[in-house]
């Protein structure tokens, strides 16, 4: 795991059964790993070639990238929206609203 703060998300689900913790877990490790780091999987994770873009760049890349990656490695599942929150020191915090594909 990464220090980055744009790394730091948080999740919301839009259903909820007995499998929400394992899919909490896929997601998680998904959006907080970085693109190329995985062993045997180099596809697995967010690419971080656009954290030191303006504000409104980043938002729209990370958008797209989160929303790709998920379709391509949990695809029962897929991105409804993603809100973006204020964090510490002037930073924002994605926040993945995730629904039923």
């Amino acid at each position: 795991m990464t220090n980055d703060p744009f790394f730091d998300f948080q999740l919301e689900f839009t259903f909820s059964d007995n499998w929400l913790a394992d899919l909490d877990r896929q997601i998680t490790l998904l959006l907080s790993t970085i693109e190329g780091t995985m062993p045997l999987e180099r596809g697995l994770g967010i690419m971080r070639d656009f954290v030191d873009k303006p504000p409104a760049v980043v938002k729209s890349l990370y958008t797209a990238e989160a929303t790709r990656k998920i379709s391509e490695f949990i695809p029962w599942v897929r991105v409804q929206e993603v809100i973006w929150l204020p964090a510490e020191q002037g930073h924002f915090k994605p926040k993945v609203v995730i629904t039923r594909a």
